[in-house]
């Protein structure tokens, strides 16, 4: 049997035998997950409603009215806004013969348009904390009557309480009925919701999912003497998934389903470093994209600086690479998601933000441009490939100064032996003339559109307080500063000319290299 499929089953097992219970999950990525939580509460208000329909089987409103929206029935936080709408999309999919409403709340998007979403009252809700928070701290009807709520769902809660991040989980777990209570209590605990007195509270189900799980040896004789549901814990308690399970409410009967591996990293996973210094990341990067760079490739950075760098710097060389990080506006990371995923053979650049839970078909190489600040950071960025039991590489690009920390996450992971990607130099005299050509293109665009977007500020400015620029200069330092725009001009001209005729050229057939793996 196909080992990933083998897992994913190994998982909704897992479930099966949970079922009516709550769940700490863990597996590596691209194990199926999404499914794995996603299936069982399909299923269950699948069952619950045609249960209703037998009960009013003479009253045929009841019957019609059951898949136009309802109660929420299950709420599920996810860390990245792109993680929210994949798993939306995932169980749109599932349910898109059932009649099951599904609908996406995260934040860079239109909070007005997200309120008319939930007045049509979807029964699943996925969402991000920040934006998730802000509407129920509102007091969006659809959000804070939670005496329907039959499912809670955090899915890569390992991110999820990362300390500084996400402090509204704790709010938003505050709001929920506690579920070891008798009805009786949560009936008060929810007595501000109109219609808590003509609608069953329903039980919860608690499911906390994670690529990794660390839990303390006597976790389980604590689930069998009964977790605190205290609603009192302060944000720095949110420090482990163990304490998190605690505050959400976790069950004493809760069933532990881990399915890591001891190496954490994909099944076939293949992984491999180069050893460079900074400045000659730029062309052993471009050297793996040309020469090996069939299939999607991710390259990691961990700060928006070097992403702008080598982004420009690759687009000037030919390459259309895709980008996604913090600072861009949410419609725009949204559309290089969907972009990626429609190339065979797209590039994208990410931040670290962009390696948690993000599911893409035949993603061949993941490249560290710079190596991430923790070994957990590693896994989630390598989890990009090798997926579903398919071959990937994972390249690290080491500088002297990184040594020490690749060595130390090598150990981590019981890594002894990490092979080095083989880089033909003969490759390389070719690589730095386009490189050289690059770079200078680069710099003088960027000096140009910095003295353009100055300008612009400046005369923005002016204009927002009714005032008229004069123009500073004599007419010598009019004409010089013309005869240097024209030199720079033709300068860049040149410079693109002779990089466009390097590029007509490729460094080697379209053929891809057959001498590692993700060749």
């Amino acid at each position: 049997m196909n080992q990933h499929l083998y897992r994913r089953l190994a998982f909704l097992q897992g479930l099966i035998k949970a079922r009516q219970q709550d769940v700490i999950g863990a597996a590596e990525t691209g194990s199926g997950k999404t499914l794995a939580f996603g299936l069982p509460i399909l299923q269950r208000l699948l069952e619950e409603r045609e249960k209703t329909t037998r009960l009013h089987v003479e009253d045929e409103k009841a019957a019609e009215g059951s898949s136009t929206g309802g109660p929420l029935r299950a709420l599920i936080l996810t860390p990245t806004r792109e993680l929210a709408k994949q798993v939306c999309d995932h169980l749109k999919e599932a349910a898109k013969f059932l009649g099951i409403h599904v609908v996406p709340i995260v934040g860079g998007l239109s909070m007005e348009k997200q309120e008319r979403l939930l007045k049509k009252k979807p029964e699943i809700v996925v969402g991000t904390p920040g934006r998730l928070w802000e509407l129920m701290s509102s007091g969006n009807q659809h959000l804070v009557e939670l005496h329907s709520l039959s499912f809670f769902v955090l899915d890569e809660a390992d991110r999820m309480i990362e300390r500084g991040h996400f402090k509204e989980v704790q709010s938003i777990i505050e709001m929920l009925p506690l579920s070891n209570s008798s009805d009786e209590q949560t009936v008060k605990a929810t007595s501000s919701c109109e219609t808590v007195a003509n609608l069953q509270i329903k039980k919860r189900q608690t499911f906390v999912f994670s690529a990794t799980l660390a839990l303390s040896a006597n976790f389980r004789k604590k689930l069998k003497r009964g977790l605190s549901t205290s609603k009192t814990a302060t944000a720095d308690d949110l420090s482990s998934i163990e304490a998190l399970s605690k505050q959400a409410g976790m069950k004493p009967n809760a069933e532990i389903v881990d399915l890591t591996n001891a190496s954490i990293l994909p099944e076939k996973l293949e992984e491999s470093f180069i050893e460079c210094s900074d400045d000659d990341k730029d062309a052993n990067l471009y050297y793996i994209l040309s020469v090996h760079g069939q299939g999607r490739t991710i390259v990691f950075c961990t700060s928006i600086s070097a992403l702008r760098h080598i982004s420009s710097l690759l687009r000037t060389l030919g390459i259309n690479v895709l980008t996604n990080h913090a600072q861009m506006q949410q419609r725009a990371r949204m559309k290089a998601v969907d972009r990626f995923r429609e190339g065979e053979n797209s590039v994208l650049v990410a931040t670290d933000g962009f390696a948690r839970g993000m599911d893409f078909d035949n993603v061949r190489t993941v490249i560290h441009y710079q190596l991430p600040h923790s070994s957990d950071v590693y896994i989630h960025r390598s989890g990009r490939t090798a997926r579903k039991s398919l071959t990937g590489c994972s390249i690290a690009l080491i500088s002297p100064a990184d040594k020490a920390k690749f060595y130390s996450l090598c150990k981590s992971f019981s890594k002894e032996n990490v092979q080095q990607f083989p880089v033909d130099q003969a490759y390389m005299p070719a690589i730095m003339n386009r490189l050289s050509l690059a770079r200078q293109i680069d710099k003088i665009s960027s000096k140009n559109s910095k003295e353009n977007a100055n300008k612009s500020w400046l005369q923005r400015n002016a204009e927002s307080m009714g005032l008229i620029l004069e123009a500073s200069d004599s007419e010598e330092e009019r004409v010089r500063g013309h005869k240097q725009r024209k030199a720079t001009s033709a300068q860049l001209q040149k410079l693109q000319q002779d990089l466009n005729e390097l590029l007509q050229h490729p460094l080697q057939p379209k053929t891809f290299s057959r001498r590692y793996l993700a060749g």
